[in-house]
């Protein structure tokens, strides 16, 4: 179940990321470094505020859904509770003004306007989540990205730049959940009908994950906001557009199998047990490894032919210098959240979360601060690597004393080194080229020598997986031949 809810996914989350892809190539043309810098700040702002206020909703609904039989009152409850916390980040945005000369109140309303968006949308794709239903998911996301990537590019050729870009991913965000809206929300607006157990169940799971999550952005967002004010907003820029891309090329992957996996995991605790469950966050954490890593050293082996083929001139340089390192931080966050950080949740223990996090945050502001005058952006980009490691390591070392052994599967990894090793050696001859020809059979070469070779040392699992697919095919002819006789 899990690698055909994997396949829905890629194709759901994996087409919207191509889109992103053609984004960030279209977007490095257009705006200078100095725009870029402008609009990943208002970006970093807004996910900063989605962390604080309204990410604990939506990991809540994910988490409750099921138990809550999704009566009238849930989706009341929801729609009541997100509705009083735009409320609340909208009086504190409006004291924020009042208070401060220098920001730029236009800055701060799109920053506004874009979190609430941002938080309607992932509330929204966390219900379809809980649904099992990658293929609608696929839909909104598809077109969310699209609409996003032409808007904005028809509002930066109009002449706004970074304020247009921002306009128009807001407008792709909300658009595309206007079917939802009437199917599961309306404008009916009935606080009787709530219900406040539910709400407190909410915050009892949720809210321990905002200091958590905050953190967690901290670590992910801070080094633009550090950059912006020691080196300038044109470095800024450059960080940003490095990170975007290298980011979405190997946290989206892991991404899409979490979010296959998650539900999987969940369901299997509460219908099967604990041990079930780990075995399904054991099978969920090979997959990760088996995209994360040859992902990685793909991205590193071949980071020239992707920025020239990505990125603007103007940002090609220091894409180049960067991306092993941000590329190494990504399979460390996408491992933490989707590897790691998933007993926690498993098990309602979201608490002990904060602890690693906090130090994590704490350890790369100050390195960032300290790095960034001698090593200048790659210091920051070290200092994000640090962090993410001495996340896990603390939060490793969390689950092993308070729960249980945390269930990596040592062979697997192994295994999937194996089959990197074997692909990074396939690739070496036709090393060498940035031609965005070569780019495309250097990358052929590379999936299918590990697609190989993952065939190959992952054989049994394979078989067994082949086999369970047969069964379920021939199931209802043998039940129907049995009604015949």
């Amino acid at each position: 179940m899990l690698a055909r809810h994997a396949f829905a996914y890629l194709l759901s989350h994996g087409v919207p990321a191509l889109v992103g892809f053609l984004g960030i190539a279209v977007y490095s043309r257009m705006l200078s470094p100095e725009q870029y810098g402008r609009y990943a700040l208002v970006l970093a702002v807004s996910a900063l505020v989605n962390a604080i206020v309204f990410e604990w909703l939506k990991v809540s609904v994910l988490r409750h859904y099921k138990s809550s039989n999704q009566s009238e009152a849930f989706y009341m409850t929801v729609k009541v509770a997100f509705i009083g916390l735009m409320a609340g980040t909208l009086a504190i945005a409006a004291i924020t003004l009042l208070v401060s000369e220098w920001l730029s109140p236009p800055l701060v309303l799109l920053a506004l306007l874009l979190c609430w968006a941002q938080a309607w949308y992932q509330l929204n794709l966390s219900l379809l989540r809980a649904e099992l239903s990658p293929v609608r998911y696929g839909r909104v996301a598809f077109a969310r990205s699209l609409l996003g990537l032409i808007l904005g590019i028809l509002f930066i050729a109009a002449g706004y730049g970074e304020i247009g870009l921002v306009i128009g991913i807001v407008v792709g965000l909300l658009l595309p959940l206007l079917p939802l809206f009437w199917q599961r929300w309306g404008w009916r607006f009935h606080q009787k009908a709530m219900d406040y157990t539910l709400l407190r169940q909410f915050a009892a799971y949720g809210l321990p994950l905002t200091l958590t999550l905050l953190l967690g952005m901290v670590i992910h967002q801070s080094d633009r906001i550090i950059i912006s004010e020691m080196i300038g907003i044109e470095a800024t820029g450059m960080y940003a557009v490095t990170y975007d891309l290298t980011e979405q090329t190997i946290f989206t992957l892991m991404l899409i199998i979490n979010l296959a996996a998650f539900p999987l995991a969940v369901k299997a605790l509460e219908e099967k047990g604990e041990e079930a469950a780990r075995e399904q966050v054991k099978a969920n954490t090979s997959l990760l490894l088996a995209i994360g890593i040859p992902a990685l050293c793909g991205l590193v082996v071949l980071r020239e032919g992707v920025a020239e083929l990505f990125l603007g001139e103007a940002f090609r340089e220091t894409a180049v210098l960067l991306m092993p390192y941000i590329a190494v931080g990504a399979l460390l966050k996408g491992f933490k959240l989707y590897g790691v950080d998933i007993m926690f949740h498993l098990y309602k223990q979201t608490k002990l979360q904060m602890v690693p996090v906090a130090v994590a945050a704490i350890a790369n502001v100050i390195l960032t601060i300290a790095l960034l005058p001698t090593y200048g952006l790659e210091g920051a980009a070290f200092a994000t690597v640090v962090a993410y490691g001495l996340a896990i390591a603390l939060a490793w070392l969390f689950i092993n004393k308070q729960m249980e052994r945390l269930p990596f599967p040592g062979k697997d990894f192994v295994k999937v080194l194996c089959a990197t090793a074997i692909m990074l050696l396939c690739m070496w001859p036709f090393l060498g080229s940035a031609h965005w020809g070569m780019l495309i059979l250097q990358v052929g070469i590379g999936g299918l020598s590990y697609g190989v070779a993952c065939l190959l040392l992952f054989r049994k699992q394979v078989q067994r997986m082949y086999k369970k697919v047969n069964r379920k095919q021939n199931q209802p002819v043998i039940e129907k031949r049995g009604d015949g006789q």
